[in-house]
């Protein structure tokens, strides 16, 4: 696949929406994205007509050209006010008078809905009817329950070419009984879900809580079920419609306004994409925001990175690359979608990972045993020690020697658990090595041999790079239990994107709530008075000193031997009491330098318990700075910024958010006075209103975006580029070998009857008919 990779801001992108029938009120237009750049209810419920207002009401006033403004008095006091259609009324719009229709129909006890439509030869109306719910009669087919009765309540609009739409003919009077007012928020015209409720179940849904939860959060903001402007169900509909709309839109264009939107808020966001040229789509995809750049030139030493997470409907193999902070928590160094994995796309992978580290190479990267990765980090990473996962070795291990398994079920594993995890000497490591292979019999068994040439980049004893205490690539396996408990399956680009942000601000805050507690506060030392626990204590983090603290009891355990001097340097042979597992320390008390053969400190960044019993036999007891490795400190940042333009400009949802709390509390004050509220009401109207006319003015001001002669969408400070999102592809991508243990459980699972596809649909329909059933309960 030949591609190329461009990074900037995404563009933004025109789209064009036809006006449908009014009957049909579904868009007509899409979007072409291929561009991108670096009152009251009144009377009893009872049968027949009732008039729309009480004997005793007062007339009010006018409303437009002949409509009544009726108030019902309870003991001389206004409760509320209704205006019930008459014949000449006018409004601006079909809205206002879909409106005032439906609030007189809320208030007296009845539903509504648009009825026939009679149009010009130009398509426009020129007469539309609004009726009751229960006009006309159900088809006698139908299952459905019975809820027409022929009402004859109506109101007949004609419509002028200058879109006036006027009250042509009403008619008030029900054959059927009315709802009390204590239900009218059942009714279906008045079940409605406007904008600021959508946004609110939106930022619901975001913070995590499920579908079935939204809606009892909404019935106590409301302040009970009948406050409520809608229901259950049609809050349910609005976050499937609110899906279903995001993901039959143009995710490339949403992707690319997603990006746009990053880089302003953050100019130090990196994306880079690779497109393939033979049909233009997305083939790899890489994204890192300034945070995760800043975190990598802190912490880059150490990478850990897996591909067997799929995320997102066009099935690209998610892969994170992750890193361990000073508190050795998990974070983000940047994420990546490749299409397949081949060692092309690894090899652009990392090349692009390195632009946006501004070419800084880790110590050692960690990994599966993929042969297509590792192919691509020999590449890329000259300089990088490359470490294989040993819990997968283990693993496979348990696979490829099932026959020795089987025959010795116990001893077995124990014995090559032992070579792979205990860290001794070359020496030792080869002495057991060859035991192992003697004594069941391996020598000629091509699993092993093969294990053994590569035994550099998994045994313990064999590391020599900074690998910050990890072993394995479970960090990422961690990290995929994360993503999978956050993440839907069939994600798009963008909403992958917005996901990933909010794991890595999680991530953000624990690592802020941990710095907090280790910048004010120092633990209690094991020996209250020793200058290296409080010199310790006070500049490792909280988690890191106390791996020291443990290092340090442990030293109590040790003998400790002179066992040459030559010079200034001393040797000392340090080992257990109770086995042979000896280490050699050199230690120099003049330059005050110290080497253990464990090479804890070379790997770790962390004094050994070795070096520890050395320093204590010698009466060293501070802590020498030198061996105080910054990466692990309380202030392993310091110096280290990341510049926002959020940071001096709030973004606008910070800005809303910020508002919105605002009149929250404004509201609390008001609440202890019905005159407050009522002041605080009306100015909410006028603003309302006064918005209503900027967002006009500011669409009449709106222009189009400028397109290109091919129709691309033009980006004037970076220019064009054309690409779809990847086509989804059924089946295997890449001829990626899985791991054994992989091979096993997928084997094992097949073998399930419930597997079968033909029993799915039947245990899924009776797993349906159980919930049901557990529901109505």
């Amino acid at each position: 696949m030949a591609g190329q990779v461009s990074t900037g801001n995404a563009a933004a992108s025109a789209s064009m929406a036809g006006e449908g029938q009014e009957e049909d009120p579904a868009a007509a237009g899409t979007s072409h994205l291929v561009s991108f750049s670096p009152a009251l209810a009144h009377g009893k419920e009872g049968h027949g007509f009732q008039s729309p207002a009480p004997m005793d009401a007062e007339i009010a006033g006018d409303v437009g050209a002949g409509g009544e403004r009726i108030t019902q008095k309870v003991d001389d006091k206004v409760v509320q006010t209704l205006i019930v259609p008459q014949v000449g009324m006018s409004f601006e719009s079909k809205d206002k008078a879909y409106e005032m229709y439906n609030t007189y129909a809320g208030k007296v006890g009845f539903s509504i809905r648009k009825s026939n439509v009679k149009r010009r030869s130009n398509g426009t109306i020129y007469q539309k009817h609004m009726v009751c719910n229960k006009q006309g009669q159900q088809e006698t087919s139908s299952s459905l329950d019975t809820t027409r009765t022929c009402c004859k309540a109506r109101v007949q609009f004609s419509v002028c070419r200058k879109e006036i739409w006027m009250v042509q003919k009403v008619v008030l009077e029900h054959n059927h009984d009315l709802v009390s007012p204590n239900k009218s928020h059942k009714l279906r015209s008045q079940r409605r879900v406007i904008e600021a409720d959508r946004q609110l179940i939106g930022q619901i849904r975001e913070a995590g809580m499920k579908p079935a939860q939204v809606y009892g959060f909404m019935k106590e903001w409301y302040g009970g079920a009948d406050k409520v402007p809608f229901s259950k169900m049609d809050c349910n509909n609005e976050i499937g419609r609110e899906r279903k709309k995001y993901l039959e839109s143009n995710d490339t264009q949403t992707l690319l306004e997603y990006l746009r939107n990053k880089q302003l808020e953050d100019p130090t966001f990196f994306y880079a994409i690779q497109v393939d040229k033979e049909d233009g789509r997305i083939a790899n995809f890489f994204w890192a925001d300034g945070q995760s750049i800043m975190d990598y030139a802190c912490f880059g030493d150490f990478v850990s990175f897996d591909t067997t997470f799929d995320t997102n409907k066009c099935e690209m193999p998610f892969a994170p690359l992750l890193g361990t902070n000073h508190h050795k928590q998990t974070i983000i160094f940047g994420a990546a979608l490749l299409f397949n994995q081949t060692i092309e796309s690894f090899v652009w992978l990392f090349e692009t990972f390195l632009t946006a580290m501004s070419g800084k190479h880790p110590s050692t990267i960690f990994t599966d045993q993929d042969a297509a990765m590792a192919a691509a980090i020999a590449f890329v990473f000259r300089n990088t020690s490359h470490r294989l996962c040993l819990w997968h070795i283990y693993l496979n291990g348990g696979k490829n020697l099932s026959h020795v398994i089987h025959k010795h079920p116990n001893k077995f594993l124990a014995d090559f658990k032992r070579c792979v995890y205990e860290d001794r000497s070359e020496y030792y490591f080869n002495k057991m090595w060859h035991e192992l292979l003697s004594e069941y019999n391996l020598e000629d068994n091509k699993w092993i041999s093969n294990l053994y040439k590569l035994r550099e980049k998994w045994a313990i004893v064999f590391r020599n790079s900074f690998t910050a205490d990890i072993t394995s690539t479970q960090r990422s396996e961690g990290m995929n239990n994360v993503y999978k408990k956050r993440f839907r399956r069939k994600l798009g680009l963008s909403e992958l994107l917005v996901e990933c942000d909010k794991v890595s601000a999680t991530l953000r805050e624990n690592e802020l709530d941990a710095d907090f507690k280790s910048r004010h506060s120092n633990p209690v030392t094991y020996i209250p008075n020793l200058p290296m626990l409080k010199i310790a204590a006070e500049s490792y983090t909280r988690s890191m000193y106390s791996e020291l603290e443990d290092e340090f009891k442990q030293q109590f355990t040790l003998s400790c031997k002179l066992l040459k001097t030559e010079g200034a340097t001393l040797t000392f042979v340090v080992m257990p009491m109770e086995y042979d597992h000896e280490a050699t320390v050199v230690f120099n008390p003049t330059e005050m330098t110290i080497t253990c053969s464990c090479r804890k400190y070379e790997c770790i960044g962390l004094l050994c318990k070795h070096a520890l019993r050395v320093f204590n036999m010698n009466k060293v007891f501070t802590l020498p700075s030198h061996y105080i490795l910054n990466r692990w400190t309380k202030y392993a940042k310091s110096g280290f910024y990341i510049q926002k333009q959020g940071s001096e400009k709030e973004t606008l949802k910070a800005h809303a958010a910020r508002i919105s709390r605002h009149a929250t509390s404004v509201e609390l004050k008001c609440s202890v006075s019905k005159e407050l509220l009522d002041d605080l009401e009306q100015a909410i109207n006028k603003l309302d209103l006064e918005a209503d006319n900027s967002l006009s003015k500011m669409q009449e001001k709106s222009c189009e975006v400028p397109l290109n002669s091919n129709g691309c969408v033009k980006d004037t400070l970076n220019g064009t580029i054309s690409f779809l999102v990847p086509r989804v592809v059924k089946g295997p991508k890449s001829r990626r070998s899985k791991d054994v243990v992989e091979k096993k459980k997928w084997q094992k699972k097949c073998v399930d009857p419930t597997h079968c596809s033909m029993l799915f649909p039947v245990l899924l329909i009776l797993f349906v008919f159980i919930l049901l059933y557990a529901t109505s309960m």
